[in-house]
């Protein structure tokens, strides 16, 4: 070896023994499995964790990618991968990153493009969401249908139709709160969360439809560093296919999911917790725990 040579092998030895030994990586999480066949899987999608690497960032007209900073959660695209070793991912829908609950994935092409066109024409989604207000004008209009248009990522007006329902609420405490059902029967962007924002019943941590940012900051001081203001409170509940989706699942599709811990300890909180958690106990069940 010439001197060069040895210069530089001192001076790699000289940085390791400074810098230490090379640390070992961090594990890549794994995803809650809430059904899993030969073709298709449904996974527990974890609040605040982005779908892919990349989201879209829109502000009115303008729409771009953006990458997921390092030191940011784990998308649920790589997440999947370790969940699954060995087999190809395919997102049949999406759940915005704020949004916890049921996601649909697919181990081919095939079956996410059977899987994809059963959830349009015969699918069915249940959400639940923690709004501001005490939910009373939702509660006595009953199970409604909103069908005003939304927005779409480029600022688009879409039609769009949930049907919505108020469930339970108060004045507090702690703080104005309601629980309230909601099922799209359409899938467009955003599209819960546009339709509760017109009804004057914004989701809690909402920060881009209808947001209030006195009423997200009273929240974060109530809860602390785990508080509400860090992501809309919106939760896929329940995913439902009415068909065998090609024959890869016979009898169709049911799964459910409960609340995430963030929004039951909301919950716990407010004067109306017993009754919600009487009425609805599939909601308050152990959260899927991570493999």
């Amino acid at each position: 070896m010439g001197p060069l040579g040895v210069a530089a092998l001192s001076l790699l030895l000289a940085t390791r023994f400074i810098d230490g030994p090379t640390p070992t990586p961090t594990p890549t999480p794994t995803l809650p499995v809430l059904l899993e066949t030969d073709h298709i899987a449904v996974v527990s999608k974890p609040p605040s964790v982005p779908c892919h690497r990349h989201e879209v960032e829109a502000t009115g007209r303008h729409r771009r990618l953006v990458d997921v900073p390092d030191g940011g959660p784990v998308p649920v695209l790589q997440r999947a991968r370790e969940t699954f070793p060995g087999r190809r991912i395919h997102l049949v829908h999406r759940l915005d990153a704020a949004t916890s609950g049921c996601l649909l994935l697919a181990f081919s092409p095939d079956a996410a493009r059977e899987a994809s066109a059963a959830l349009a024409e015969r699918g069915r989604k249940t959400y639940y969401a923690l709004c501001r207000g005490d939910g009373a004008s939702l509660r006595d209009r009953g199970s409604f249908v909103a069908d005003g248009d939304v927005k779409d990522s480029k600022g688009i007006k879409r039609s769009a139709t949930t049907q919505i329902e108020g469930l339970f609420g108060s004045n507090g405490p702690p703080r104005r709160c309601c629980l309230v059902r909601a099922m799209p029967r359409t899938g467009r962007w955003h599209q819960v969360r546009q339709h509760l924002g017109r009804e004057n019943h914004p989701i809690l941590g909402e920060t881009r439809h209808h947001k209030d940012t006195k009423e997200n900051r009273a929240w974060r001081e109530i809860l602390g560093d785990a508080g509400v203001p860090q992501r809309a409170c919106l939760h896929c509940h329940r995913l439902q296919i009415d068909c065998d989706m090609g024959g890869m699942l016979e009898g169709g599709l049911n799964v459910k999911c409960p609340l995430p811990p963030d929004m039951q300890s909301i919950i716990d909180m407010t004067d109306w917790s017993s009754e919600a958690r009487q009425s609805l106990p599939e909601l308050f069940e152990q959260y899927p725990r991570v493999i």
